[in-house]
């Protein structure tokens, strides 16, 4: 014999107590409190959907990060190994760190050309090449951009800076900085990330010749580059300049690269990026009525190899989210990630490297840094 339910039971009862009207009457208003209670229900649902900002402004929002790193060589030792077919050579210990990036920056720090065999003249150790299997290097590591205008574009002459273009459009790594006429060399690289529109501009204020080069590789020359930054701000969301310039090794930013990174920022631009010296220093924040800017003074080495100093074997990487909400884009977050240096580098994982790292970038900073400190793969 069945059990019967809750519903048969209550029916029964108010039938016997009340009729057959009265149960039929208590189960109608059963059912319309139970209708109103869903209709509240979904009409208070759909009224939060239209008053809640928050809501509509997160389904319209975008968020874009990017990695920078500082100097890549891929001549020399580098080069060789990548010659003899080992093309992840150079970033085989951190290859991870680029996953679920949008952006990945670094600053090319030689040519890609092919030179017989050859990735440093054999008369002087400061002209150097990577092989143009380079390119797959960067490629397979997650490279996405890279700045070209730096003391090393012209080592090798015009025919090799052509082949450096070519070798990165082989592997479609954008890159700004140099071009193969006068004409291009303050055209921004522009290209837009998850709705988020970018301008970057590369620029260097040394050179290892004295002439030849001056149409080929752009110049730290504000008569070109500030008007080039004008007319484009307006048309983008983020405007970033890449600076080659300063003293090599010294313990702080030069008074001319400062001057010219508060520059670049009175201009319109938003992220200042600087190498060259070698060596990683602080970060100057700004905010006002224009937003928040950041300045990056210089990011130090990545891939390459001077053993001779300790500052020259420890450096930073940034990591920036940019975040856009319906028409406006902003800064959302800047970290710095502690690295180790050399022809493999690595994430720092030392507590007195990484301890090390954060005091000098902090005591040379003009604000609290955040430091990813538990990067470890």
């Amino acid at each position: 014999m069945s059990t019967p339910t809750v519903g048969a039971v209550l029916r029964e009862r108010m039938r016997k107590r009340f009729g057959r009207r009265a149960g039929v009457a208590l189960i109608a208003g059963i059912c319309y409190v139970v209708s109103f209670w869903i209709s509240v229900e979904f009409l208070t649902h759909a009224a939060v959907e239209k008053i809640n900002p928050v809501k509509i402004r997160a389904s319209n929002s975008a968020a874009v990060t990017m990695l920078a790193f500082g100097d890549i060589n891929l001549g020399r030792a580098v080069g060789q190994k990548i010659l003899h077919g080992d093309v992840d050579y150079p970033f085989r210990n951190i290859r991870w760190l680029t996953d679920s990036v949008d952006i990945v920056f670094a600053n090319l720090e030689c040519q890609l050309s092919d030179q017989h065999g050859e990735t440093q003249d054999p008369k002087h150790n400061l002209i150097f090449t990577g092989p143009p299997e380079g390119a797959l290097s960067l490629a397979h590591f997650g490279i996405t951009v890279v700045s070209t205008a730096n003391n090393h574009a012209f080592d090798y002459g015009v025919k090799a800076l052509f082949e450096t273009i070519d070798n990165l459009d082989s592997e479609h790594i954008a890159h700004s900085g140099t071009g193969k006429t006068d004409s291009l060399l303050y055209e921004p690289l522009l290209f837009v990330k998850k709705g988020i529109r970018f301008a970057l501009f590369a620029v260097t204020d040394v050179m290892n010749f004295s002439k030849g080069w001056q149409r080929y590789v752009a110049e730290a020359d504000t008569a070109n580059l500030f008007p080039a930054v004008r007319r484009v701000k307006s048309s983008v969301d983020v405007v970033i300049v890449s600076y080659h310039g300063g003293d090599e090794y010294a313990v702080r930013p030069s008074l001319r690269t400062r001057q010219f990174a508060a520059a670049c920022l009175q201009q319109g631009v938003q992220l200042f990026l600087g190498h060259h010296p070698h060596v990683p220093y602080g970060v100057t924040k700004i905010e006002d009525g224009k937003g928040t800017r950041y300045i990056v003074y210089s990011l130090g080495n990545f891939v390459f190899s001077q053993p001779q100093y300790y500052w020259t074997q420890h450096s930073i990487a940034v990591r920036i989210q940019f975040e856009k909400s319906d028409s406006m884009v902003y800064l959302h977050s800047f970290e710095c990630i502690p690295l180790n240096a050399s022809m493999q580098p690595s994430v720092a994982t030392d507590s007195t490297t990484i301890a090390g790292i954060v005091h000098r970038v902090q005591s040379l900073s003009n604000t609290t840094i955040s430091f990813v400190k538990d990067q470890i793969h």
